[in-house]
């Protein structure tokens, strides 16, 4: 019986160290970039500087209409920073309708497993997300960025 509890103990281990292994090569600094020009580039980019916390580089990303309702100070004051680090973005699909674009994404968040965790639970989860972005002057441009860049002018 003992044998039992430690061959189950050592998958458990050779789990979490393949799942660490996972995770740091997921979450590392080295991304293939997509073609600046196109909308799922500019997507890539824009949460790649949310990630970095590079907030003007992905401000710049925002559509002249956001920039105008959203000032740069804003911006930074709401943006997700960190919530962005530990996440891994899958493109799912582009559709493409004149000046307008729309990427839908699937989105795994990784959370650290703390001590209260039950052993197999998943550290992760995955939702969807689609951006709508605009072409304006020749660029794609972010045009609903999220939560964190209100509709109205706030007060700085």
């Amino acid at each position: 019986m003992s044998r039992i509890w430690l061959f189950g103990g050592m998958i458990v281990v050779a789990a979490l160290v393949v799942g660490s292994v996972t995770i740091a090569l997921i979450t590392g600094r080295d991304v293939e970039l997509l073609p600046a020009d196109s909308p799922e580039g500019v997507v890539q980019r824009y949460l790649l500087a949310l990630r970095d916390e590079e907030y003007a580089e992905a401000y710049d990303y925002l559509t002249s209409d956001l920039q105008a309702r959203c000032s740069l100070a804003v911006f930074v004051r709401r943006a997700p920073g960190t919530r962005v680090q530990d996440t891994r973005l899958t493109l799912d699909e582009t559709k493409r309708f004149d000046d307008n674009a729309f990427v839908r994404t699937s989105i795994t968040v990784f959370r650290p497993v703390s001590q209260f965790d039950f052993p197999l639970r998943s550290s992760e989860y995955t939702y969807e997300r689609t951006y709508n972005l605009k072409l304006e002057d020749g660029q794609w441009r972010m045009a609903e960025p999220d939560w964190w860049c209100p509709p109205e002018p706030l007060s700085e």
